[in-house]
């Protein structure tokens, strides 16, 4: 039998060649992705000709199954389920519980609540940053990166202003990195018809928006956050005010290190009974597809891990 006869049912290749495709798996543990985060590519050779990604952790929305729990439970539970980010996901559900019982803002709580909000999302993207240096190999970056996470995540206010100085440093030599430019500089860049983006990758839609300028916003959001701390409260752990035992619907919005995070619940005796949730990455999965498709291998991993998904916040 001839070569042609044994590949003329076999798809063919954008170089003309009929090969076969195959359907290749990447995680839901892999080097430089989140855990949890399945990725499905369909290869032609080095190539990607088709991909998507699933989460296999994430939560369920509008109260799916959702037996009503105490409003203290249920914070619990929202920050619980989102290991990522508890401290933006606490936050989110004491204001949409709050506005549900008509409880008034009190601009001590809120500041403490920012400092502890700014705090979370220097500690995210310092995260990201490591998980970066893990896809390239940069052993530095994330011992680095790791390092100041850990300094960070617990810190008082005095503390966080004490490692200013290593966090900018920080950013200074990835400026100095050539290779890490090479390497993010026009790889994922968004489709023009993107919509519904959020937070650092929104707001690097403006800059390029691709895998380089979403390293640069989310370091120029280190930054920014370090400022907001300097005139916030001391950081503080959001926890509930007192409610009573009132009845009302809420909802509230908080920019979490990832994006615009949205709650809506109906409170009933002190007592949610339902709940509807939207989040970033619940829409910047659906990214994953069309980045991917026709891209070298390397260069897709590479876009995936720049959109920062965290698959506890995609809403199935």
């Amino acid at each position: 039998m001839s070569m042609i006869e044994v590949t003329k049912d076999l798809p063919r290749s954008a170089d003309g060649l009929q090969m076969d495709w195959l359907e290749v798996p990447f995680g839901p543990v892999f080097p430089g992705l989140p855990g949890g985060l399945k990725l499905t590519f369909t290869l032609d050779g080095d190539g990607v000709t088709a991909g998507q990604a699933t989460s296999l952790v994430g939560m369920a929305t509008e109260g799916e199954d959702f037996e009503e729990v105490e409003a203290g439970t249920f914070i619990e539970h929202l920050a619980s389920a989102m290991p990522l980010a508890p401290v933006s996901y606490r936050l989110l559900a004491c204001l949409a519980i709050e506005q549900a019982a008509g409880v008034n803002d009190d601009p001590a709580t809120t500041q403490a609540r920012n400092g502890a909000l700014e705090r979370e999302r220097i500690a995210s993207h310092l995260g990201w940053l490591a998980q970066m240096g893990r896809q390239f190999g940069f052993a530095w970056l994330t011992n680095r990166a790791s390092t100041l996470q850990l300094q960070v995540r617990e810190a008082n206010r005095n503390r966080l202003i004490e490692l200013a100085p290593a966090l900018r440093a920080l950013g200074a030599r990835l400026g100095r990195t050539p290779l890490l430019k090479a390497r993010l500089k026009g790889i994922g860049v968004l489709p023009t018809e993107s919509s519904d983006l959020r937070g650092p990758v929104a707001r690097a839609a403006n800059e390029g928006g691709d895998a380089w300028a979403r390293l640069w916003q989310r370091l120029a959001e280190i930054s920014s956050s370090l400022d907001l701390i300097k005139g916030a409260g001391e950081p503080e752990l959001p926890s509930l005010r007192d409610i009573g035992d009132v009845s009302g619907t809420g909802e509230a919005t908080v920019d979490t290190p990832r994006g615009e995070a949205r709650l809506s619940l109906k409170l009933e005796r002190g007592r949610v009974t339902s709940y509807k949730l939207d989040t970033a990455c619940s829409h910047h999965i659906e990214l994953v597809a069309k980045l991917v498709e026709g891209r070298e291998l390397g260069d897709a991993l590479v876009t995936v891990g720049s959109l920062d998904l965290s698959p506890w916040e995609v809403i199935p």
